[in-house]
């Protein structure tokens, strides 16, 4: 079951990449940027009866506050991109790759909250400095950060490739597999890290890596609800409508982010039958980081 599952995300990816390669990727932001002017103007009344203390008010926004995350991240955005390609292009666990999704959607609420009551009260800033911030300077840094990132991978998966080139190691005669915990043998003490520590290590690096890059950039809807309720007064309610909105944005991330590591399971699966394991993964790593550095570099383009 588990393979067919692997093999369909694989398909997916692949027509994804085709819809991206005919121009789609234009049409779909194109679209979701009309769904999401649609959705503020929702959100707007809904803030307006909120305040006027009509029943289920609160109940309303908070639904539109999750459709509105959910319809911003169907969209194109770098999160989807970097958590994406990044899952796809490495190996890790799916249950991580799913956590990661929701921890970076919910890490841009936090952002959001942060940049707006820090910069009201700490600041005195404006409506219209907090979305200078937020649209322009945010991005620029949220895209250089994942720009920088995929370039890491590539380099990452460059130093594997050259690994793979050399001469394997020798096996010493009588040495014992199981004593390959980081003790010196002489000396029964460890002077380093074991693989396996290593290993979590680079993985709770990584995370807060992409979690970083990508909640540096808050989400426009979330500025937009957290301006418009501080200046009505309703401050936890704006907040708690933050952070429903980026679990509707981690819908589609942890959805994004699972068929990634589907994908590449799938892959890895088929490459092996074919021998070629082993010589795929840097590949699709080295892959994975140019696709970053493409977007990221695009997009630093367009602002």
């Amino acid at each position: 079951m588990r393979r067919a599952v692997m093999f369909l995300a694989l398909g997916l990816v692949a027509l994804a990449g085709l819809y991206w390669a005919m121009g789609g990727l234009d049409q779909l932001a194109q679209s979701a940027q009309e769904a999401q002017r649609g959705f503020q103007a929702q959100l707007a009344q809904g803030l307006r009866s909120l305040r006027a203390g009509e029943p289920g008010a609160l109940i309303a926004l908070w639904g539109l506050s999750f459709a509105y995350g959910f319809v911003h991240a169907a969209g194109p955005g770098h999160g989807k991109f970097l958590l994406g390609a990044y899952g796809a292009g490495t190996q890790v666990p799916l249950r991580r790759m799913m956590g990661l999704g929701l921890a970076a959607s919910l890490a841009q609420g936090v952002t959001a909250v942060a940049l707006v009551y820090g910069g009201v009260l700490i600041f005195n800033a404006t409506r219209e400095g907090l979305q200078l911030a937020g649209d322009l300077w945010l991005e620029r840094a949220s895209l250089i950060a994942i720009a920088l990132i995929g370039l890491w991978l590539v380099m990452r998966a460059t130093r594997k490739v050259l690994r793979q080139s050399a001469a394997p190691p020798v096996a010493l005669a009588g040495h014992d597999p199981s004593h390959d915990h980081g003790a010196c043998e002489s000396c029964g003490h460890r002077h380093g890290p074991s693989a396996e520590e290593m290993a979590q290590i680079t993985g709770w690096r990584d995370a807060a890596l992409l979690i970083g890059a990508i909640a540096i950039r808050p989400c426009t809807g979330a500025l937009f609800v957290l301006i418009l309720t501080w200046r009505m007064g309703l401050v936890w309610e704006g907040i708690a409508a933050t952070l429903i909105m980026a679990l509707g944005t981690a819908s589609v991330t942890i959805a994004v982010a699972a068929t990634a590591v589907l994908a590449r399971e799938g892959a890895m699966d088929w490459a092996g039958r074919l021998g070629r394991a082993r010589h795929l993964g840097p590949v699709i790593e080295a892959l994975a980081g140019l696709f970053i550095l493409a977007v990221a570099v695009n997009m630093l383009k367009i602002l």
